[in-house]
């Protein structure tokens, strides 16, 4: 027994080890980098610089799947004339997304964009905006589902989760 234990704590001793000797490495070619001037814009940036597009094989499975159901499930149509639809619920609901869509743009365009305030400081001058906009969005989105239920039924919660997903990606690629 307590040479499975000095086993399993000598596996794990080596895998830290490499782990922290991984870290290491990177810092010396950072150093090195620095030392010889590569460090500047127009270089290979170190990998903690890196940025990742938005145009990869996933987003774009979420784009073609948003599209796919916006269409087939005549999302449009639905929306606009189906009897079937509780409004009470619909409109509550798109109230709400609505209010989430308000803070969002108040976040985004006025504040980052017009008065060139800091993502990092929103939650400084304004609070209450996100908690706010998280709860409108998660209330509006049980309305939404409540009210579109009778026309799709089981399918509601995969139809909305899917466009919401695209409208999360389009917003990723080109906002």
């Amino acid at each position: 027994m307590a040479s499975e234990e000095d086993a399993f704590r000598r596996r794990v001793q080596h895998r830290l080890a490499d782990r922290y000797l991984e870290a290491l490495e990177i810092e010396e070619e950072n150093e090195k980098r620095k030392q010889l001037g590569l460090d500047r814009d127009g270089d290979i940036p170190p990998k903690s610089k890196q940025r990742f597009s938005a145009f990869n094989v996933q987003n774009i499975v979420w784009l073609i799947a948003s599209i796919a159901v916006f269409h087939f499930s005549d999302f449009y149509v639905v929306v606009l004339y189906d009897p079937r639809i509780n409004r009470l619920w619909f409109d509550v609901g798109a109230g709400l997304i609505g209010v989430t869509l308000a803070i969002a743009l108040f976040l985004i365009i006025w504040l980052s964009l017009v008065k060139k305030v800091s993502s990092d400081d929103w939650e400084k001058l304004h609070p209450t905006a996100i908690p706010i906009a998280t709860a409108s969005f998660i209330l509006g989105s049980i309305c939404l589902l409540k009210g579109l239920w009778p026309v799709w039924g089981l399918l509601t919660p995969l139809i909305l989760v899917t466009l919401f997903m695209g409208v999360v990606v389009l917003i990723a690629m080109f906002g």
